[in-house]
């Protein structure tokens, strides 16, 4: 798994725990496991109630995840004898989740909870306090984008300049399992409706949204354009230089504008 997405869970994002397990995280346990093999799980904390939850994100099915998950869980009991271990794996990819849960042979009757963050609201996790949980929903069901990305980009500006650049690189990763949001991003960044604060950042971060917002600041000049050209009839060659973008841009926005006088 991505390690963005470990390094975010090892903060407690208490709302994603308590829609996943109905109970708030208590506090995070050691997720390293010292054998011949070193084992590292996603995510390992104690629940309200004393139980131990043990978490697995998984980007792609995966025939082998239950013995991983057989193997955790046998490491777990060892580490804590007389605790429940709850285990969960949560499915982040896009499509279905199609795994096995279980192991049921050779006297062996082993299963694990299955789950697709896709079926989970972003709403509640928007609701929370926490950044990780806000970074969380974008796997999720964000069913207005413009709103979600809006409402993050808020609460990103009001962190300092280094902890909101991590943040941002950790949204960029988990936005290449959302495909479908990161065209909508751009989208957002051509149409300028998302602060530039933070677009320029995630154009440092990410090449794919530097044509979005080069194309967004293009949209923004185009009332200077018509103006230059209307109001002191420049050429369009100085409008370009003036305005430092390319004369074809410019050449097409007056085009366009004489012909919307014309109809």
């Amino acid at each position: 798994m991505d390690i963005f997405l470990r390094d975010l869970l090892q903060r407690i994002p208490d709302k994603f725990v308590e829609l996943l397990t109905g109970q708030k995280g208590k506090k995070i346990l050691d997720n390293t496991f010292p054998t011949v093999k070193e084992r590292k799980a996603d995510f390992v904390a104690e629940l309200e109630d004393g139980s131990i939850f043990h978490l697995e994100l998984q980007t792609y099915p995966d025939k082998k995840m239950p013995f991983r998950m057989l193997e955790y869980w046998t490491l777990l009991k060892q580490r804590y004898p007389g605790r429940k271990v709850r285990q969960m794996v949560l499915y982040v990819g896009e499509g279905a989740p199609r795994m096995e849960s279980s192991i049921k042979e050779d006297g062996v009757s082993y299963s694990y909870e299955l789950r697709d963050i896709k079926e989970l609201s972003c709403k509640e996790l928007m609701e929370s306090p926490k950044i990780e949980d806000k970074i969380l929903a974008v796997l999720c069901r964000v069913e207005d984008p413009e709103r979600y990305f809006n409402e993050l980009f808020k609460e990103l500006l009001k962190l300092p300049d280094k902890e909101r650049a991590d943040y941002i690189r950790k949204l960029l990763t988990a936005l290449h399992y959302r495909n479908r949001l990161k065209l909508e991003l751009e989208r957002l960044l051509e149409e300028r409706k998302v602060p530039l604060t933070i677009t320029e950042e995630m154009m440092k971060q990410d090449p794919f949204f530097q044509r979005g917002l080069e194309k967004g600041k293009l949209e923004a000049k185009k009332e200077d354009i018509i103006n230059l050209y209307r109001e002191l009839q420049l050429p369009p060659e100085r409008i370009a230089k003036v305005l430092k973008v390319p004369l074809e841009f410019v050449e097409k926005v007056i085009k366009e504008s004489e012909s919307r006088d014309q109809s």
